[in-house]
């Protein structure tokens, strides 16, 4: 049996597992990898910026995976990764690790999205400035965790989860309350398939 290219790709990760890492040690980033303001610069071994601003993985990501990273903020921020789909850019899902005040949610909130709409809300997990967070995501058989600082977060099993036929591209957004705080990101780690 012939398989197309992504899903060669997709079997051997599920096979093997398949890691990537960034720790910003370099002053460019590596392709694949950019951000959307031009603020935000790799700085002593940090992603550092001021104001809003995305970190983007063009991937692809396959649907099971775990994704951790570093976050660190001046000011009340939200944290969010977002997943979209490779191909169309539908946005599937985004896990929000909220530090600032959400009118929907009526509070500082952690939250799971389907598309737009809210799938999971844990009211007993948010974030805070000054003090730097460890943020983990994680996808397996359409069973979405979110975790802060080891700490199990919201959980979402999806009856009807997203095939994208050429996988995920990833986003690490943070929204600031001002224009001049100061966020940073570190230690980003993807790693798809059977590897844990």
């Amino acid at each position: 049996m012939k398989l197309a290219p992504y899903a060669l790709w997709l079997a051997l990760v599920a096979a093997r597992g398949d890691e990537v890492a960034l720790d910003f040690s370099k002053e460019k980033l590596p392709d694949g990898w950019s951000v959307t303001n031009k603020e935000w610069k790799p700085k002593e071994g940090q992603l550092v910026g001021h104001g809003d601003g995305m970190l983007e993985w063009a991937g692809p990501l396959a649907n099971d995976f775990t994704l951790t990273f570093k976050g660190w903020s001046a000011e009340k921020t939200n944290f969010e990764v977002k997943l979209y789909d490779a191909a169309t850019s539908e946005e599937l899902y985004t896990f929000a690790f909220l530090g600032r005040y959400h009118s929907v949610l009526d509070g500082v909130k952690c939250a799971i999205l389907k598309g737009p709409g809210f799938a999971k809300v844990d009211s007993k997990m948010w974030i805070y400035p000054g003090r730097q967070f460890t943020f983990e995501v994680r996808s397996a058989k359409a069973q979405l965790q979110m975790f802060l600082d080891g700490e199990l977060g919201p959980v979402f099993t999806d009856p009807a989860p997203p095939a994208p036929a050429k996988g995920m591209k990833l986003k690490i957004l943070a929204s600031t309350e001002g224009s001049k705080d100061e966020v940073k990101i570190d230690d980003v780690k993807v790693v798809s398939g059977a590897k844990k």
